[in-house]
């Protein structure tokens, strides 16, 4: 398999660097990793990126019934990662492309050592207690569930709040929390049934608002509320995903409501390598998705401006996720 490497080592970078109005276009990654900025802000001691995948099909295949063929993001690249944005841990999630086979980024947590990873996995719906409590000895802290592409995101509200309930409780006696990927609408069809699990539960990149349409749209307010519940984290993460603005601005309002309402329930995480398809493309398993070309450095700069404490800081990059993925 070919990689960026060997095919992409001269193409331009497009869209990277951040500027007035300026809009994210999309050019293939010659790298993970794209440090189009000087670094202005130096996380406190002890930060932790709460949200990163490792791709190393050499080692691991990726599932055969994946929707995506990514390109390589190895140990090594996560490594020079957490290096350059001053990140002492690092939160592992388990990405679609393995499916339920967690190898990967159990092996990234052994490599890295426990002390300064955790990770989040996917699993079947019937998994055992015993497959649990092996994955909780290795490092888990928590589940994956894709609201959206379950059941093609046809499930009705108590179809997904089943669901909910039916994994919080096998997780339960654990201390684990449910890591849920889904939109403002079905968070604010949800909330309810969120607030009433026997879990904590942790939002993917900010509920996946669209920074456009501004801080009225609907469930966003749900969203703040669910915060008041001590059940919910909300993942400041994945500004790519919610808004084509590189200078990141439309952002500022939503961080500064959450973080105004409940900043101990709000923890944060760069979402590398960025796996996304280029604007117009179809996802397929053939050939290779390359990754956004983000610089995570200019997201790293707008939160040094938008948390103007050290408390702030230290809350939301160190203490908020010790409580949750190292408390235990």
């Amino acid at each position: 398999m070919f990689s960026r490497r060997s095919l992409l080592k001269t193409l331009p970078l497009v869209g990277v660097a951040a500027g007035i109005n300026a809009k994210l276009s999309w050019a293939a990654a010659i790298s993970s990793d794209n440090f189009a900025s000087k670094l202005t802000f130096i996380p406190p001691k002890g930060s932790c990126d709460c949200h990163v995948h490792v791709f190393d099909p050499e080692h691991f295949p990726f599932a055969e019934a994946r929707v995506y063929t990514p390109d390589h993001a190895p140990i090594s690249d996560l490594q020079r990662h957490l290096k350059e944005l001053h990140m002492d841990r690092v939160v592992l999630i388990q990405p679609s492309p393995y499916g339920t086979d967690n190898r990967c980024m159990l092996n990234a947590i052994k490599v890295l050592g426990q002390k300064n990873a955790r990770g989040v996995a996917v699993v079947d719906d019937e998994i055992t207690s015993e497959e649990l409590h092996k994955l909780d000895q290795q490092g888990v802290r928590g589940l994956r569930l894709n609201m959206e592409a379950r059941a093609g995101g046809k499930l009705s509200a108590e179809e997904s709040g089943n669901y909910l309930k039916k994994m919080a409780d096998k997780i339960s006696a654990l201390n684990w929390h449910l890591q849920i990927y889904t939109n403002l609408h079905e968070i604010a069809d949800l909330s309810k049934i969120i607030s009433q699990l026997p879990v904590p539960v942790v939002i993917d990149h900010l509920g996946k608002l669209k920074a456009e349409e501004g801080i009225q749209q609907p469930g966003f307010n749900e969203l703040l509320t669910l915060l008041d519940s001590g059940k919910v984290y909300v993942k400041l993460s994945a500004l790519y995903r919610v808004t084509k603005d590189t200078t990141w601005q439309n952002v500022r309002p939503f961080v500064e409501a959450l973080v105004a309402h409940k900043p101990e329930r709000l923890i944060w995480a760069s979402d590398w390598p960025h796996t996304m398809p280029a604007p117009g493309k179809k996802r397929t398993k053939e050939g290779i998705e390359y990754f956004y070309p983000i610089d995570d450095i200019s997201i790293l700069n707008a939160f040094g401006e938008w948390l103007p404490t050290e408390k702030l800081r230290t809350e939301i990059f160190v203490n908020n996720p010790t409580r949750l993925y190292w408390a235990k």
